[in-house]
């Protein structure tokens, strides 16, 4: 399963460094980048999904960069603005803008929604097991009559599940399936969004579903443990 990448343009280093370790946490590749330069030579060599943009850069304007620096990357903008910025970046079309001061859960939040619309295109628009249901573009899971929406971590654990059911997975498999390579995550990860998985499958009735296999991991599975 490819992993998402994402950059974030921000001379501020502890805002930057709290987005990137965000969404590294939700299993997303996050790189960071202190100005345009930085920016530009990161781009050279790969072609992230989304960036994180700053208004004011160290080395210009985050208008410049984007016209600039960015010709023919796929990748959507979030740009993060001054209430009071001028025309810096007025002439370009963000696919989402908020003014500071905004939490690092409200940006994570809005890369994932990002990211989701994104894979909706890659593949198919629903992910089925049994009665279960996962729209893949809003993250909603429906069982019956009764829906439950998911984090996007969640979201992509249970539709890995779904395509490989009653197979077993350690917590190291989990990581390498579903998190960048690149990234330290600690085991321990997982089970925090197995944890998650399973309060939102319970609310369905179907907390069973995802089952811990002791000594060696964890198992998606309809059939009784």
């Amino acid at each position: 399963m490819q992993v998402s990448k994402v950059l974030v343009v921000d001379g501020d280093r502890a805002v930057r460094d709290a987005l990137v370790t965000g969404l590294r946490f939700i299993g997303v590749e996050a790189h960071g980048a202190e100005g345009a330069v930085a920016a530009r030579a990161w781009l050279r060599a790969a072609d992230p999904d989304v960036m994180v943009l700053s208004d004011h850069l160290p080395d210009g304007f985050a208008a410049e960069f984007l016209h600039a620096g960015t010709a023919g990357s796929r990748a959507a903008v979030i740009m993060v603005v001054n209430g009071a910025t001028t025309g810096g970046t007025s002439n370009y079309q963000a696919d989402a803008t908020f003014l500071r001061p905004i939490s690092v859960g409200r940006v994570v939040e809005q890369v994932e929604s990002l990211l989701r619309l994104r894979e909706v295109g890659e593949c198919a628009a629903r992910c089925d097991f049994g009665r279960l249901s996962l729209d893949l573009a809003t993250a909603l899971l429906e069982h019956g009559a009764h829906k439950v929406r998911l984090g996007r971590t969640e979201a992509r654990l249970l539709r890995f599940f779904m395509g490989c059911p009653d197979r077993v997975f350690s917590r190291a498999q989990l990581l390498e399936k579903l998190w960048p390579a690149s990234v330290r995550v600690e085991e321990r990860t997982v089970d925090v969004h197995i944890r998650r998985l399973r309060l939102a499958l319970d609310s369905l009735g179907c907390a069973d579903y995802v089952q811990t296999v002791r000594g060696s991991g964890y198992r998606f599975s309809a059939l009784p443990q």
